[in-house]
C-alpha cells in the first residue's frame, strides 16, 4: 500500500475539522421588542486632482463637504422627510447647501484641480433588538430591514438570526 492511500483519511479528517472550526456560529430567538432603521444620508464630494496627472489618471483624492441625514424608523415617514418614498420604500431629507467655490477653493492643494460637486447618497441598515432583556442596535441588510418593517406592520413577533460573534443581523422570519 502506498503513502498517499494510508495518509489520505487522516488528511480528509484535518480538512473537515479545520472546515467545522471556520463555520460561522450563529445565534437565533425569537422576539416582539424591535424596530427597523434605514439611515439615509447625503453628503456632498469633491474630486481634486493634480494637474500634471496626465499619466497617472488615478492620482485624486476626495474632500467631503456637508452632508444631512435622516432615520427612517419603521418603514414610517419621518417628519423631515422631503422626497420618497423611493424604489426601495425610503424617505430622504433635504439637501444640504453645495459648496460654493470659496468653500471648494479653499480646500485646492498647490497644483491642483477640483471637479465639479457631486452629491452621494448612502445608507445604513440597522436592527434594534431585546436580547435577553438588553437592547442592542447591530448593523443589518436592505432584505432583513423590508423584512422586520413588514413584520412590524402587523405588529408580528420575529425570530432573529445573528451573525458571527452575534456582530449583526443575518436575518430574520416573521413568526
Amino acid at each position: 500500500m502506498s503513502a498517499r492511500h494510508i495518509f489520505s483519511p487522516l488528511l480528509l479528517g484535518s480538512v473537515v475539522a479545520i472546515a467545522a472550526c471556520n463555520e460561522p456560529v450563529t445565534t437565533n430567538f425569537a422576539t416582539s421588542d424591535y424596530s427597523a432603521t434605514a439611515t439615509v444620508t447625503y453628503t456632498w464630494h469633491v474630486r481634486y486632482s493634480r494637474n500634471d496627472s496626465r499619466d497617472r489618471p488615478n492620482d485624486t483624492r476626495v474632500e467631503k463637504f456637508d452632508t444631512i441625514s435622516l432615520d427612517n424608523q419603521n418603514g414610517v415617514r419621518p417628519g423631515l422627510a422631503v422626497t420618497g418614498p423611493d424604489e426601495k420604500g425610503l424617505w430622504w431629507p433635504e439637501l444640504p447647501p453645495k459648496p460654493t467655490v470659496d468653500d471648494i477653493e479653499s480646500r485646492l492643494g498647490d497644483n491642483e484641480k477640483p471637479t465639479t460637486p457631486e452629491i452621494i447618497k448612502s445608507v445604513d441598515y440597522t436592527l434594534t433588538i431585546d436580547q435577553a432583556g438588553q437592547q442592542r442596535t447591530l448593523p443589518t441588510s436592505y432584505k432583513v430591514y423590508r423584512q422586520a418593517v413588514k413584520a412590524h406592520a402587523s405588529q408580528s413577533p420575529i425570530e432573529v438570526i445573528l451573525g458571527p460573534q452575534d456582530g449583526s443581523v443575518m436575518s430574520v422570519n416573521v413568526q
